[in-house]
């Protein structure tokens, strides 16, 4: 018997056909992965999700996702950069452990990000929800302040972000 619920599978599917279309549209190689963590990111303000896990709830078809997606900068998805774990306090992150390589900290930018809060741009840890300012090195979930991180950390992020992207001026 399959224990697979008919709508996960559906979006699941939909992220692997816009995968495969944005990849070959962009000359670009990009995952049905890439596609579910765009989705979180263009999403997630609409449905003030908790965790990226809850985009699955969400139904929507694959020429609703292929509008939404069309003008989203999947580079941002593609050039991640990644952290020392300890630069976010453990309380505010979840399973870092096992989703993490080298027990670092993956943050990812998307340049036209539909929520300039809490800079523009600014990097998501998808895997806790947080999204820090790439200004002021100040982490936010939903909105909240939670955490500011070290400068030289902020720096190091800035560094290896600017080689993709134009960064906000820096106020640390």
């Amino acid at each position: 018997m399959n224990n697979t619920n008919p709508s996960i599978e559906k979006l699941y599917n939909i992220q692997e056909l816009l995968a495969q279309h944005f990849s070959s549209l962009r000359s670009l190689e990009i995952s049905q992965q890439h596609v579910c963590q765009a989705l979180y990111i263009c999403l997630d303000e609409k449905h003030m999700f908790n965790w990226p896990v809850e985009v699955w709830n969400v139904d929507i078809s694959y020429d609703e996702a292929l509008l939404l997606l069309s003008n989203f900068d999947f580079k941002g998805l593609t050039h991640q950069i990644e952290t020392e774990a300890e630069i976010i306090p453990s309380k505010f992150l979840m399973g870092q452990k096992l989703r993490i390589k080298s027990k670092g900290i993956i943050w990812v930018i998307h340049r036209y990000d539909v929520d300039p809060f809490p800079s523009n741009p600014h990097a998501h840890q998808l895997e806790s929800n947080i999204k820090l300012d790439l200004s002021s090195g100040k982490c936010f979930k939903r909105k909240e302040y939670v955490h500011t991180i070290k400068k030289k950390d902020l720096i190091y992020i800035r560094s290896e972000a600017s080689k993709v992207f134009e960064l906000p001026p820096l106020l640390v």
